[in-house]
C-alpha cells in the first residue's frame, strides 16, 4: 500500500554532505548546516557562506578557518520545524569519528518524544555520505518506510568507497585530521597521499592514506582510477560522485570524468563542488571521487 504523505520519511543530512543542488532540491533533503569559523567571525556553511566567499574570506590571510557542529539544541529546533508536518525523520550524518553532529543530533532526538527520528551513523564523509543520503532519498519516494531505508544504507556503505587528494595538506593537518608526522614526511617527499575513509577494524570512520602516492594532483587522477579498478571490472555498472574543492581543480574533474568514463559503464556520474566546511579541512585545490559498485535497488 502507498504511504500517504505524512508516511514518507523525511531525509535529513548535515552540511558535510557531498551532492549536487539539484538532488538535493529534487528529493527535498534537509540539511542541517555546520559552522565555519574565522577567528571570532561564524557562519553558517552554504547558507550564510558560499564556498566563493569562502575561499576570498581565507585569501586575507589573517586566520586559519575552523569547523564546529551545531549543538544539540540547535538540532532540536532544526527537527521540530518539521513537527507539523508529522513525517517520521531519517537523518543521516558524517562518520561519528570526523564530526560531533551525529552525537548532537542523537541527543536532539532523545528530546523529542513526540517526533519519530531515526539518526543514521554513516561512518564515512562527503560523497560517499551523498549516496547513502541520496539512497535514502529515492528509497523514501519509492514508498519506503525508515525500517526498510537502513539495510539500503547498509548496502550502500559496503558498495562504496571515498578517495580524494589534496594539493596542500596543512589544512588537514592544522584542523587535526593527519598526524604531524604523516605531514612532514609527505612534504618533505613532495607526495599527494591519496586520503580514504577506513572500513577496517579500530580506524572505521576516520580518514587514513590509501595505497597510491601520487607526486602530483594530476597523476592523483591516473590513481583514482587504478583505486576504482581494484573494487570495479572494466566496463562495469559504477556510480560515481566526482567532487572539487574550488574551479581551480575543474581541470582534474573533466580528465577524471572522461577516464571513468571510458573504463567503466558510468550509470550515475556527477561533478559537484564540495561544501564550505569541507573546504575548511582541504583546501582550495583537491580532488575527491565517491564511487559504488552495482547492483542497486533503488
Amino acid at each position: 500500500m502507498a504511504q500517504t504523505d505524512s508516511q514518507t520519511p523525511l531525509i535529513v543530512t548535515d552540511g558535510t554532505c557531498t551532492l549536487p543542488a539539484e538532488l538535493i532540491a529534487q528529493y527535498n533533503i534537509k540539511v542541517i548546516p555546520l559552522k565555519v569559523h574565522f577567528g571570532e567571525e561564524t557562519y553558517n556553511s552554504g547558507t550564510e557562506m558560499t564556498l566563493p566567499q569562502f575561499y576570498e574570506r581565507l585569501a586575507r590571510g589573517d586566520v586559519h578557518p575552523r569547523s564546529s557542529a551545531y549543538d544539540s539544541d540547535e538540532i532540536k529546533t532544526f527537527y521540530e520545524q518539521f513537527k507539523a508536518e508529522n513525517r517520521p525523520i531519517l537523518s543521516v550524518h558524517i562518520s561519528e569519528k570526523l564530526s560531533k553532529v551525529f552525537a548532537a543530533a542523537q541527543e536532539a532526538a532523545s528530546q523529542l518524544p513526540d517526533q519519530t527520528i531515526r539518526v543514521w551513523n554513516s561512518r564515512t564523509a562527503a560523497g560517499a555520505l551523498g549516496f547513502q543520503v541520496l539512497t535514502a532519498a529515492r528509497a523514501a519516494q519509492a514508498g519506503c518506510t525508515i525500517d526498510q531505508i537502513i539495510p539500503l544504507l547498509e548496502k550502500i556503505y559496503q558498495a562504496s568507497q571515498m578517495l580524494f587528494c589534496l594539493d596542500d595538506l596543512s589544512f588537514l593537518h592544522k584542523g587535526g585530521r593527519i598526524g604531524t608526522v604523516s605531514y612532514y614526511v609527505a612534504q618533505t617527499l613532495r607526495l599527494k597521499p591519496i586520503i580514504t575513509v577506513s572500513k577496517t577494524g579500530e580506524t572505521v570512520g576516520t580518514y587514513v592514506a590509501a595505497t597510491e602516492r601520487p607526486h602530483s594532483m594530476k597523476a592523483a587522477v591516473d590513481s583514482f582510477v587504478r583505486e576504482v579498478s581494484i573494487y570495479a571490472e572494466p566496463h562495469s555498472p559504477l556510480r560515481a560522485l566526482i567532487a572539487i574543492s574550488s574551479e581551480s581543480s575543474r581541470d582534474l574533474a573533466d580528465d577524471l570524468r572522461a577516464k571513468l568514463t571510458e573504463r567503466f559503464q558510468c550509470i550515475f556520474l556527477e561533478s559537484t563542488p564540495i561544501t564550505p566546511v569541507l573546504a575548511v579541512h582541504i583546501g582550495p585545490r583537491a580532488l575527491g571521487v565517491a564511487f559504488a559498485t552495482g547492483p542497486w535497488e533503488v
